[in-house]
């Protein structure tokens, strides 16, 4: 037998067992859901997190922050109305915290949301060069771009919201360059198993974050979530800093993957701060949501505020 042929025969082998082992990898984290991680690259997730045991918005003692009234019971208007109620206690209290006790450079616990506008002629005014044809790309994925801030955002009616959610998607990120942190959580309401998805960090050669709704029925396999469809999304909004220097902002609007995407920024996911919005619909649901976030170790003044029906996370 010749050289080549001993050759061809060597990688026919060394092919062979390289797709049994993938074969067999994703075999294994199909049928072991939990061996599967939730963040790639140092993520958080529902079992391990840790809250901080300091307050991390105020050197003062928690106490001498007066929490915002809280309130149960669901606004007699719609939920835009409540949108602009929130933005108005937002004010509010980022003006009580911001105040000489702050330390510089610490951040108001409630982010200023926009009016959920975008300019999304999509004519990549501002790019130019390889930023342009990357860009270019980019729509033709079906995302949009927000020429204000330069980023790129996924629609409500967009081709990935027909394949739901599974954490091999997560499991598999860091294969396509993607690094980023996630959160998952997790509560059961009206007879369905919600998921509500954080993330923050590198996607390939951009920088940016999500938040997505999910559910599926109790008892059906726990690898695999669909989307909320339109009369199920959440109206949420997101602020994304870098350091102490605001990066970008979503919404609020009604959604079920809320994203942003800024082209050209490599930013590891330690170095961002999220802080996630939800305005739930209803006050049961802001409970489950409420109570499953205290089932993961989180404080309330800490690591989450909730006014009323509206939560907001904050995540470094």
């Amino acid at each position: 037998m010749d050289s080549k042929k001993k050759k061809a025969i060597i990688w026919s082998v060394v092919a062979v067992v390289l797709l049994l082992a993938v074969a067999g990898l994703v075999w294994f984290m199909v049928e072991n859901p939990d061996s599967i991680p939730t963040g790639n690259d140092g993520g958080i997730d529902e079992i391990t997190y840790q809250t901080p045991q300091t307050n991390v918005f105020t050197t003062e003692p928690e106490s001498t922050t007066p929490a915002p009234e809280i309130t149960t019971e669901k606004p007699t208007t719609e939920v835009e109305s409540y949108v602009e109620q929130f933005m108005a206690e937002a004010n509010t209290y980022s003006q009580t915290v911001e105040v000489t006790t702050t330390p510089a450079g610490e951040k108001p616990f409630f982010h200023i949301v926009t009016d959920g506008t975008v300019t999304d002629d999509n004519s990549l005014e501002g790019l130019d060069g390889a930023l342009k044809t990357v860009g270019q790309v980019i729509l033709a994925a079906g995302f949009r771009y927000d020429k204000e801030q330069r980023i790129f955002y996924s629609e409500t009616q967009s081709w990935q919201r027909n394949f739901g959610f599974t954490p091999i998607y997560d499991a598999a990120a860091a294969f396509t360059g993607m690094y980023y942190d996630t959160m998952r959580i997790k509560f059961n309401y009206e007879n369905l198993d919600w998921m509500f998805q954080i993330w923050k960090g590198r996607y390939g050669i951009t920088t940016g974050a999500e938040m997505g709704v999910y559910h599926k029925d109790p008892g059906t396999d726990a690898n695999f979530y669909v989307c909320a469809e339109d009369e199920e999304r959440i109206t949420m909004s997101f602020a994304l800093y870098k350091g102490d220097e605001l990066f970008m902002t979503r919404g609020p609007e009604p959604h079920w993957w809320l994203t942003g995407f800024k082209l050209f920024e490599m930013i590891s996911p330690k170095d961002l701060t999220l802080h996630a919005t939800f305005f739930m619909e209803d006050a049961g649901m802001a409970d489950a949501l409420e109570n499953s976030l205290e089932d993961l170790g989180f404080k309330k003044g800490i690591n989450y505020q909730r006014l009323g029906l509206t939560m907001t996370i904050i995540w470094r």
